[in-house]
């Protein structure tokens, strides 16, 4: 591969894509176990359990488990962590909305260096190993913009969030103002676009 190749697949422009990219590059892990992964996608946004909870990555169901939205954290930004939990998320899915956590799930996490934990993906020795050559294709997770409630800028100033709210089931978020002049609103796991508070 040309040196030019080798670095455009190494830079991934978004968040989005290099998560895209990643759970791609996963998905063999499953078929070589006899698990392939069901129809998903994967995008940023924070998880139903709250911005302040430890949950890195969680996964919605469409259609009783016909296809799967994938939601992972966009304040983390750590290659391996979000990888983990990726593949956690992945284990979930491959193993059916019927096993849930189950033995189905624990046997595939376990598989490949997790420990087949509901609540935890610290990544073993053996998943180290599996996705070093994965970061080495696509390179490290581009660090988010994203701000928390509590970022102080200048040691004075709180970044004020927007309150955005899904009106079909009330999910609820927050993001800049800045963002959602920029890109849009985040989109609610299972309706789509959400609705900014109207508020200055």
């Amino acid at each position: 591969m040309a040196k030019s190749e080798k670095e455009n697949s190494q830079n991934s422009t978004t968040r989005e894509e290099w998560l895209k990219k990643a759970a791609n590059l996963m998905s063999s892990w499953y078929d070589d176990l006899g698990f392939p992964l069901p129809k998903y996608e994967i995008q940023s946004g924070f998880p139903s359990s709250g911005q302040r909870s430890n949950t890195v990555a969680e996964s919605w169901t469409h259609d009783n488990g016909a296809s799967f939205v994938l939601i992972v954290r966009p304040d983390q930004n750590d290659s391996l962590t979000v990888g983990a939990a990726i593949a956690q998320q992945l284990c979930s899915i491959a193993a059916g909305p019927k096993d849930q956590f189950g033995h189905l799930f624990q046997h595939l996490a376990i598989s490949i260096g997790l420990r087949g934990k509901k609540f935890e993906t610290p990544p073993g020795q053996v998943f180290k190993e599996l996705f070093r050559p994965i970061e080495k294709t696509i390179g490290s997770i581009p660090e988010s913009e994203t701000m928390t409630q509590n970022y102080v800028r200048s040691g004075k100033q709180t970044t004020r969030l927007i309150k955005v709210s899904c009106n079909e089931c009330g999910y609820v978020a927050r993001v800049s103002r800045k963002w959602i002049e920029k890109v849009g609103p985040p989109l609610c796991p299972k309706h789509g676009p959400m609705t900014p508070e109207d508020k200055n």
